[in-house]
Order: C-alpha cells, then sequence, then structure tokens
C-alpha cells in the first residue's frame, strides 16, 4: 500500500516537473516567433525622440504635435502657449 503512494507521488512530481520544463521551453520560443530577423539591429525597432519646445520633455515622433516651423510639442495647451509668448 505505501509503495503505491511512493510511486503514485513519484509519478505526480515527475508529471509536475515535465509539464514545467514544457511551460519554460513554450515561453522562451514564443517571443521570437514575433520578432524581426536577428539582422535588424534593435535601433530599426526604436522610434526618434523629439523635445517639446514648450516643457523640454521628449516623446515620440508620432505622438509630437509640430507646428509650421516644424518645432515639436507634446501637446496642443503647449503649442499654444508657445504660439502666445511669442
Amino acid at each position: 500500500m505505501i509503495v503505491r503512494l511512493i510511486v503514485f507521488v513519484a509519478i505526480f512530481f515527475i508529471g509536475w516537473w515535465l509539464y514545467r520544463q514544457f511551460v519554460i521551453l513554450k515561453g522562451k520560443k514564443a517571443p521570437t516567433k514575433h520578432k524581426k530577423s536577428s539582422s535588424e539591429s534593435p535601433s530599426a525597432e526604436q522610434e526618434s525622440m523629439v523635445q517639446c519646445q514648450q516643457c523640454q520633455t521628449y516623446i515620440p515622433r508620432s505622438h509630437a504635435i509640430h507646428d509650421q516651423e516644424a518645432r515639436a510639442f507634446c501637446c496642443a495647451e503647449h503649442l499654444k502657449a508657445f504660439n502666445q509668448a511669442e
């Protein structure tokens, strides 16, 4: 009776260990499917940053608001305040 219990516990822990190894292996492979090829540099994935003319903070170029002179601003309020100060 005790031998069956020991065998059952051993099988359970071996199964649990195999499951954990499978999850870890699957977790390591998942991000590589969506990454770009390794020949591209990491900087190709990064977007350039621009500095707001009003508050001097850096924001991604795609999020910036630009005026007629191509100056970057982080929000419409800062663009308006900058234009009023001129």
